[in-house]
């Protein structure tokens, strides 16, 4: 609380611009999940922020640069953190571990909207050459952070990895993202504890029982 008679400190022009863009950020998730990417305008956007269409260009080039920033930094980000720490036999991290992490992610309350975002941006990415680099980017980003930490796990663990740490960590991104689509459309049928489960199974496979 300051004191009486003092005056509030004066934002700067930086501060400023950075509120104005966490807003624009933040009320295009929601126009994007009301009205889907091609249904969110940019006026749309800026109108739910209290801003005009002008504030958003300021702040950036178009919509998909937006949903890049949304998707990159506010949800994705959560997964390199998981690529880095869930396969570190130091922190003794195990296989189902980390499958309960990306479950994890599935269940937390401020991630709910990435997933059907992220479904939006692979059905347009065929057809859009911007959304197609952008969903290239966060795969390309999560896998060589993935096969990093494979690679470093073979070589403490004195063993050859069956095939190259990038294909291994692909294959951990399609069992993710597969366990995460069939899950959003089929709950019931696929719940989230497949996520331990299945990446315990595959793991232990390939890295040894009690990995971890």
């Amino acid at each position: 609380m300051s004191n009486p008679g003092t005056t509030p400190k004066r934002r700067t022009r930086a501060e400023q611009q950075a509120e104005t863009r966490a807003a624009l950020v933040e009320a295009g998730r929601r126009v994007f999940l009301e009205r889907g990417f091609a249904g969110a305008s940019v006026e749309a956007i800026a109108a739910a922020a209290g801003f005009t269409r002008g504030a958003f260009y300021s702040n950036f080039d178009s919509k998909e640069e937006l949903l890049t920033e949304l998707i990159r930094d506010r949800g994705y980000s959560r997964y390199a953190e998981v690529a880095t720490d869930g396969l570190d036999p130091g922190d003794r991290v195990g296989a189902r571990e980390l499958g309960e992490r990306l479950a994890g992610i599935q269940r937390h309350p401020d991630l709910e909207w990435l997933f059907p975002l992220w479904f939006e941006l692979i059905a347009r990415a065929r057809r859009d050459d911007s959304l197609r680099e952008l969903a290239a980017s966060l795969w390309s980003g999560n896998r060589a952070l993935s096969a990093a930490a494979i690679a470093d796990l073979y070589e403490q663990i004195g063993a050859p990895p069956p095939v190259a740490p990038d294909r291994l960590a692909s294959a951990l991104i399609a069992l993710d993202i597969g366990l995460a689509i069939q899950h959003h459309i089929d709950p019931d049928a696929v719940p989230l504890d497949l996520y331990p489960e299945l990446f315990e199974l595959l793991l232990d496979r390939l890295l040894g029982p009690g990995f971890g």
